[in-house]
């Protein structure tokens, strides 16, 4: 459903259809608000990449201390890991600050892009997943085991070096459970580091809106 608005332009009237979700989507731009609500491939990340990039070129003059958050709600089961870490980059080189917000699940590269926040909220019944990555095979053995080795060497050691710098989560228990699918709720990760605060509990909801 929307609304029907008519504009008086060179004599004539143009109808324009306002759906609801554009109506959120011009209040998110001035609120500074990023949905994250699919898998993480190039489209999502090149819009997060690009907000994230125009809000610190406008804060350019601000002093960190007093720019206004900018908050990415994630519920996505995961997706590309080289354009998540692209996003994933561009949080980390924010001075604006970030606050990430599990609003159903964080899984696989949504999980890192969440860990990434410099603030991290949780509902109180979202879910965390935290695995190895995975490749695919669609050449020969020699090029795949280049592949793997360079996924496995680099990509893997640089995702554990991580987690475990944006989390309490010592390298023991991380080999003991990296391997499987690790999941876990936000209690849980209140224990693990990941989360900061659960909404509801340890702040309101007016704290990520």
């Amino acid at each position: 459903m929307g609304e029907n608005n008519e504009v008086q332009e060179y004599g004539y009237a143009e109808s324009f259809n306002y759906t609801y979700a554009d109506k959120f989507a011009m209040e998110d731009e001035y609120s500074r608000h990023i949905y994250i609500n699919n898998d993480i491939d190039e489209s999502v990340v090149e819009n997060a990449v690009y907000h994230i990039f125009r809000y610190n070129a406008l804060d350019k003059d601000v002093p960190t201390e007093k720019r206004k958050p900018i908050i990415i709600y994630i519920n996505s089961l995961g997706g590309d890991i080289i354009d998540g870490y692209s996003l994933i980059d561009a949080i980390c080189v924010s001075k604006t600050p970030i606050y990430t917000v599990n609003i159903g699940c964080c899984f696989s590269m949504a999980f890192l892009i969440y860990i990434a926040g410099h603030k991290r909220y949780s509902m109180a019944h979202s879910e965390f997943l935290l695995h190895e990555g995975s490749i695919s095979m669609g050449n020969s053995m020699a090029k795949f085991k280049d592949h793997f080795d360079f996924h496995y060497n680099q990509v893997e050691q640089g995702t554990k070096e991580f987690v475990l710098e944006h989390s309490k989560i010592s390298e023991e228990v991380f080999d003991k459970n990296s391997r499987r699918e690790w999941f876990f709720l936000p209690e849980e990760g209140k224990n693990l580091g990941v989360v900061d605060y659960i909404v509801g509990k340890d702040c309101t909801l007016y704290e990520i809106i």
